[in-house]
C-alpha cells in the first residue's frame, strides 16, 4: 500500500507494535497482510520494563537512541517505503521509566504527536483504526480520532521474564477499559481482558505456508552434523525446560540437539551436554532451510503462568515443513493434537521422540504439511478485519 498513490478513500491503521524488522513477530506477520488493503502507521516499541545497567540493556538503549535521532526528519519529510514495510514507521521519542507518571504522560504526548504527523503524511480522509499490542499505549486510546480500537494481546505481558507486574497491570486494566474489542492468540488471554463491549476474539497464530513448505537446500553448516537432528527454532532462554532438554540430549547421545535462534539475555549454555549445538539466530528468509533439516522438531516449553498463555508461532511452521513435532503439554497445542505428539512429562516426551524417529514417512509428512495450509497469515488477516467490522457495527 503506497501512501503516495492516493489513499483518501482508504482507512489507515495505526499499530502500536514491537520493533519492526528486529525479529519477525506475530503482529508483524498479521500487519504485512493487512497492509495490502490499508495504509499502515507502525509505532516501534518503547519497552515493557525499566532498563538495567548491563551490556544488553545499554546496547538496546543506544540502538534505540540512534534510531530516534536518525528518524527526526526536518519538516516531517516523508520516508522512503521499502517492499512490504508499513507506510510509516515511527521510532518513538520516549523514556523507559514508565512507572513515573510524568514520564508516562510525556511519552504518550510525544508518540501522539508523531502519529498525528504520520497520519497527515498518509493524507487519508478516513478516521484510523487503532491496534494496540501493548499496555503502555492505554492513554492513546480515544485520542487519535479512531473509528474503532482493538487490543491485540499475544502474551500475558505481566508474566514476561524481567517485567515488573506492578508496572504493567494498571496500564493493562486502563487499556482494556477503553478499547472497543480484544483479539488474543491464546484463549486463556481473554480472561480479564474482554472490554465493556463484551467483544473478544481468539485468533490463533498463523503461518507463511509456502515459506516453510517449499523445499530448500540444506545449509552447508548442517551437512556434516551427526544424525538424527532433534531441533528447536526460536528464542533460546527461560521458556525452555532445560532439565527436559538435558534428558533428551543424554537419551540420544548420537543425535545432534540443535537450537536455531537468538540466545536471550542471561542464558549460558555452559554445562549442557556436548551434543547440544547452539547456532544463534538465522535470518527469517533462510530459516526454512534449517528447520527442514530437523528429523524431529521440538516445542520443549516449561509450563508456567507465562507459557500456558502462549500459542507457539513455531508449531505451525514445523507442521508446514512436514516435520514430526513433539511438544510439552501446552493448552494451545491441543488444537493440533491429531498432528503433534503432546507429552505430559519427561518420559512421555522421550518416548514420543523415539516413536517419531522410528515411524516418520512421506505420507505422514504430507498430512502434517496439509494440516497447516488452512492457517495462513492471509486467512488470519481476513478474520481480524472481519472482527474489526463486527466491533465497529456493535459499539
Amino acid at each position: 500500500m503506497s501512501a503516495a498513490a492516493g489513499v483518501k478513500d482508504l482507512e489507515p491503521i495505526v499499530v502500536l507494535g514491537d520493533d519492526w524488522g528486529r525479529h519477525v513477530s506475530t503482529t508483524q506477520h498479521l500487519i504485512k497482510h493487512i497492509g495490502i488493503r490499508h495504509p499502515i502507521v507502525w509505532v516501534n516499541s518503547y519497552g515493557h520494563r525499566t532498563p538495567k545497567f548491563n551490556r544488553y540493556d545499554m546496547a538496546r538503549a543506544l540502538s534505540k537512541g540512534w534510531r530516534m535521532l536518525r528518524s527526526a526528519r526536518p519538516g516531517g519529510a516523508a520516508r522512503q517505503k521499502q517492499s512490504d514495510e508499513p507506510d510509516e514507521i515511527i521510532d518513538p521519542k520516549a523514556l523507559p521509566w514508565h512507572g513515573i507518571a510524568a514520564i508516562h504522560r510525556f511519552n504518550t504526548s510525544s508518540v501522539l504527536r508523531d502519529i498525528q504527523r504520520a497520519l497527515r503524511r498518509i493524507n487519508s480522509d478516513k478516521s484510523p483504526i487503532f491496534v494496540c499490542s501493548g499496555p503502555l499505549g492505554c492513554d492513546l486510546v480515544g485520542r487519535l480520532g479512531e473509528s474503532v480500537s482493538i487490543y491485540l494481546c499475544i502474551d500475558d505481558y505481566n508474566e514476561l521474564p524481567g517485567v515488573q507486574r506492578n508496572l504493567l497491570v494498571p496500564f493493562e486494566h486502563r487499556l482494556v477499559a477503553r478499547v472497543d474489542g480484544t483479539v488474543v492468540t491464546a484463549r486463556s488471554l481473554l480472561d480479564g481482558r474482554v472490554p465493556k463491549s463484551g467483544l473478544g476474539l481468539h485468533l490463533p497464530q498463523g503461518v507463511n505456508f509456502e515459506h516453510f513448505a517449499n523445499p530448500r537446500s540444506a545449509p552447508a553448516e548442517l551437512l556434516d552434523l551427526p544424525r538424527p537432528i532433534i531441533g528447536f527454532a526460536g528464542g533460546v532462554g527461560s521458556v525452555i525446560d532445560w532439565d527436559l532438554m538435558r534428558h533428551v540430549a543424554l537419551t540420544f547421545p548420537a543425535a545432534t540437539v540443535l537450537f536455531v535462534g537468538m540466545l536471550q539475555e542471561g542464558f549460558d549454555p555452559k554445562g549442557l551436554p556436548e551434543n547440544m549445538l547452539f547456532l544463534g539466530a538465522r535470518p527469517y528468509a533462510d530459516l526454512p532451510a534449517y528447520v527442514q533439516q530437523f528429523d524431529v522438531a521440538l516445542v520443549p516449553y516449561v509450563l508456567n503462568r507465562h507459557t500456558i498463555a502462549v500459542d507457539p508461532l513455531k508449531l505451525l511452521e514445523y507442521l508446514a515443513a512436514g516435520l514430526p513435532v513433539v511438544c510439552t503439554d501446552l493448552p494451545e497445542a491441543e488444537k493440533y493434537r491429531d498432528f503433534v505428539s503432546i507429552a505430559a512429562n519427561t518420559n512421555e516426551f522421550i518416548d514420543a521422540i523415539s516413536a517419531e524417529l522410528a515411524t516418520n514417512d512421506a505420507e505422514k509428512a504430507t498430512g502434517r504439511s496439509e494440516s497447516a495450509r488452512c492457517h495462513t497469515w492471509a486467512s488470519r488477516a481476513d478474520e481480524f478485519l472481519s472482527f474489526v467490522e463486527h466491533v465497529r457495527s456493535s459499539v
